[in-house]
């Protein structure tokens, strides 16, 4: 906007020629996009899985609480939801599809497939307790992180987590997803890919769409809606009568909406061979997390019936009886109430044979060494010290990742009394104070590393920090130094956790 200003020594005299102008330009918002990605992504994005680690699994030598801590304060199906809705809000922007699976548990970082392995998920879902101020991490997807390792997700279960308020889930959730699915940290305070929790951010920013759209691209169309084919309403509704079994039933995999809101129409014949009833099953289960809803008309486009749901990654049946040879039927599939993207399939019975959910391919990867990991690939701008992947230690395991932080370290009061009621087994005052200056020292520079970043740290031995004087205060990667660059009360052991330096 441009604002016009009279000269106030020029305010007497009223000649239209010396009636002078100055414009002034406003600022208009900043938008750069600063996204930053790591450089690495899951070989088959058509399918990434992810799963909620049993209590009691080992995780660094500590067992899991994630059940224990967040069946506290809300329902099983209350919290699980939120992570559901955290993957399904990558899965509406990005060209990838995102199932839960269920886990039978097996330590973290186990030997097996990197991708598909049938006991867990791509991403597995635990919690411990962490770092002062940390309130989660991800390991870094393949090939950073090889393994099962590759993608998983440890929240804090010390934190005070809520729903809908601060020390929001769903927020922090988002934000490990995204690391799991090769995001790095943003420098925009608006993106939910910000390196620190300011606010509750349930929805993503247009530099964390342009991020993620960089590693995956944006959703694609699948085979009906490409190629200048579309069956987006009734008068384009495709048949499917040429599908016909000779069990007179119809099956089609890999539909999928790539946008919203989005439908498709389809077309169907009773069969000579029919029972007198027609079923139509939208299947989002092992697909996506998309809530598929089923509407069906006849030929005069009068409703006949419908099922729709509002659970991620479900699966609808519609049966409308009556049916008889030659009848036509119009059958719209469209997303319900949870979300309204993702690949779906369909099936459709005119017979009493009982249909079976459709098992779509899912490719795996067999385990693979960590190639280690690099810096992250940075957009626009340089000189953002969180743009890179850091090296991050939880029990005996040390791999690559990335973690979210509270400005300034953090300092709920539930977060510190649980610190000095020594929940972390640390040493309460002292120890307190010394994670409180190192979180307020702000002119600490990043630890310098010694670990190649071409090598796998898994497990590495842990290694001094070079010394320093230009802060009172050093930490690194998992060790905590005093002023006089002695190890500290807590640095007598490991600690869980990284504590990065802020």
């Amino acid at each position: 906007m441009m604002r016009l200003q009279l000269g106030s020594s020029r305010r007497q005299r009223f000649s239209a020629r010396n009636q002078r102008v100055r414009p002034q330009l406003e600022s208009l918002e900043d938008r750069r996009l600063l996204y930053a990605t790591l450089g690495a992504n899951w070989a088959h994005p058509i399918k990434i899985t992810y799963s909620f680690v049993p209590d009691g699994t080992m995780i660094g030598g500590a067992p899991s609480a994630l059940y224990q801590t967040l069946n506290a304060k809300f329902s099983t199906e209350t919290w699980q939801r939120e992570f559901d809705a955290a993957a399904a809000t990558w899965q509406a922007v990005a060209n990838i599809n995102m199932v839960r699976v269920s886990d039978a548990g097996g330590t973290l970082d186990i030997y097996g497939n990197q991708q598909g392995d049938p006991r867990f998920g791509d991403i597995r879902i635990c919690a411990i307790p962490l770092t002062f101020g940390t309130m989660g991490a991800a390991f870094s997807p393949p090939p950073i992180n090889g393994g099962t390792l590759a993608g998983d997700v440890v929240i804090n279960s010390i934190m005070d987590w809520s729903i809908h308020s601060h020390w929001n889930l769903r927020t922090v959730a988002i934000h490990e997803f995204g690391h799991a699915l090769g995001m790095s940290h943003a420098a925009i305070n608006n993106a939910v890919m910000f390196s620190y929790y300011t606010v509750i951010k349930q929805n993503l920013h247009a530099d964390d769409i342009a991020g993620i759209r960089s590693i995956y691209q944006a959703r694609q169309p699948d085979g009906w809606n490409s190629n200048g084919q579309s069956n987006a309403f009734s008068h384009l509704a495709k048949s499917l009568d040429s599908r016909l079994t000779p069990q007179s039933q119809i099956q089609v995999q890999w539909l999928n909406f790539h946008n919203s809101p989005q439908a498709q129409w389809f077309w169907v014949t009773i069969p000579p061979a029919n029972n007198g009833q027609l079923v139509a099953q939208a299947q989002a289960t092992g697909f996506s997390l998309l809530s598929p809803k089923l509407e069906i008309f006849d030929a005069s486009m009068n409703f006949r019936g419908e099922a729709t749901t509002s659970k991620f990654g479900d699966t609808v049946t519609a049966t409308i009886p009556g049916v008889s040879q030659g009848q036509g039927f119009f059958i719209k599939v469209s997303g319900g109430g949870a979300t309204i993207t993702g690949v779906f399939g369909l099936q459709i019975n005119f017979n009493t044979t009982p249909l079976t959910p459709l098992t779509p391919a899912y490719p795996a990867v067999p385990w693979q060494p960590s190639q280690g990991g690099g810096l992250a690939s940075l957009r626009t701008g340089d000189g953002d010290l969180d743009n890179h992947v850091e090296l991050v230690r939880i029990g005996d395991i040390a791999a690559w990742g990335d973690t979210l932080k509270m400005p300034g370290g953090g300092h709920a009061p539930e977060y510190l009394a649980a610190v000095d009621q020594g929940a972390r087994r640390l040493d309460a005052l002292a120890t307190t104070s010394i994670l409180a200056s190192a979180a307020n020292d702000l002119t600490a520079s990043p630890a310098l590393e010694s670990v190649s970043p071409t090598v796998s740290p898994k497990r590495a031995d842990p290694v001094s920090p070079s010394p320093r004087t230009s802060a009172p205060f050093r930490s690194w990667r998992g060790w905590a130094f005093d002023a006089d660059r002695k190890r500290s009360a807590i640095g007598s052991t490991r600690l869980v956790g990284s504590l990065g330096v802020l």
